[in-house]
């Protein structure tokens, strides 16, 4: 293991020395070849050891045994023997709140490139969806920057103001409060002219935490805004909070939920769970956002915790049943950027390595209409690729073990040392 780990560490620092050389005359379009990793091209499919990946204009065009694939003569080579590829990684549950982010287009690029790495590119993310903002122009000054490509980050995308029912800022983000839906009419337009300003879906809250009570959207209100985001092609994330959040969620229509429902206090029923398959309800299970709020409250004790043991427990019964997951950690919000403990929990939850790499990849890519582009290692999909130090078949956390991060063929990450 010592050797191992002494000879990938060479191999990296040789790369470190081949870049700083060929990086000055290097442009969009120039050849790369990734040789030597042990590459997953997708969940379901045999690993290929000792592969070679080979990248013009951020595409792949070839993937296969390195005894097989010719590195044509120009190329670029970055040598990854002894690391792991898999496809590039989605956050399907982020926000940029946190004051740091504010005027991001004045940010020094610098500043810009660390905070985005810190926050998301070392964790393999190459693409993210923002899931509330209080501003829109926020999150669009972020991508906008990253589009024109001055600084380093993934494709972001954004379900810009959310709603709340009347009344019903979540207690959390007081004193500030959001957008309340006060009857059908006037929520579709709020869904419309989000969409009109560059928001790629919407987010509502079914049932909202407001600190004396739960408040519920109604009905009328959710299916009148899931149509509109529908009738415009986008799609439709609530938080429900509890078991009857949920319900709203699933009489209404929307698409995913943005986490499970630990305050239900109970596991979801198996006529629950059918009505969220035969809807194709999607999940973003936040598990660590959980022992995240019980830390924050003084919670010492987290290991049997109902409220962790009933959320990983929906997981389990969703998953089992061959629900749709999709991987999120509610990242902005929280504050903790690691993605550990998320892998951790959703190992305990029962899943295993190809489970979780099919929320980070294939699964999200299907979501949103991508699948024909990008979540797999294979000719023609675009070039987001995540090098890792270790393999997550054998060990989780090795998902948040990055060395790289590529997006459309392009590193957006590479870690230092």
């Amino acid at each position: 293991m010592k050797n191992s780990s002494i000879r990938i560490g060479l191999l990296f620092a040789l790369f470190l020395i081949t870049n700083e050389v060929l990086s000055q005359k290097s442009d969009a379009s120039e050849g790369l070849a990734l040789v030597g990793a042990r590459i997953y091209p997708s969940p379901n499919a045999i690993p290929i050891e000792e592969g070679t990946v080979l990248v013009r204009n951020g595409k792949i065009i070839a993937v296969g045994s390195s005894d097989r694939i010719v590195v044509p003569k120009y190329y670029r080579i970055i040598p990854c023997k002894g690391m792991v590829m898999t496809a590039a990684f989605w956050n399907c549950h982020v926000h940029f709140i946190e004051t740091k982010w504010n005027r991001a287009d004045t940010i020094d690029a610098e500043r810009f490139n660390e905070q985005m790495a810190d926050m998301l590119t070392s964790h393999g993310f190459a693409h993210v969806f923002d899931l509330a903002e209080f501003d829109i122009r926020q999150t669009l000054r972020i991508r906008n920057r990253i589009k024109n490509g001055d600084v380093s980050g993934p494709v972001i995308y954004t379900a810009g103001v959310p709603l709340v029912p009347t009344n019903g800022s979540p207690f959390y983000i007081a004193p500030l409060t959001l957008q309340e839906a006060t009857d059908a009419q006037q929520a579709a337009l709020h869904v419309r002219q989000q969409i009109d300003s560059g928001a790629d879906g919407t987010k509502l809250w079914t049932g909202s935490p407001t600190g004396k009570a739960i408040a519920y959207m109604p009905i009328p209100i959710v299916r009148a805004i899931v149509q509109e985001a529908h009738r415009l092609g986008k799609p439709v994330f609530a938080h429900p909070t509890d078991n009857k959040g949920l319900a709203i969620a699933l009489e209404a229509g929307v698409d995913i939920l943005a986490h499970t429902t630990p305050d239900g206090d109970r596991a979801w029923s198996a006529d629950t769970i059918q009505w969220m398959l035969k809807v194709h309800l999607s999940v973003i299970p936040t598990l660590k956002l959980w022992k995240a709020e019980l830390m924050k409250y003084g919670v010492k004790d987290l290991k049997d915790n109902p409220f962790i043991t009933v959320a990983r427990r929906q997981v389990h019964d969703f998953s089992a049943a061959g629900g749709n997951l999709l991987f999120g950690t509610d990242v902005g919000y929280i504050s903790d950027y690691s993605t550990e403990d998320e892998y951790s929990l959703l190992a305990g939850s029962g899943l295993d390595f190809r489970k979780i790499l099919n929320m980070l990849t294939t699964a999200p890519a299907k979501q949103f209409g991508l699948s024909s582009s990008t979540g797999k290692i294979i000719p023609g999909m675009d070039a987001d690729i995540v090098l890792l130090d270790g393999d997550p078949a054998k060990d989780i956390l090795s998902f948040d073990k990055v060395f790289f991060t590529f997006s459309q063929g392009k590193i957006i990450y590479q870690r230092k040392k």
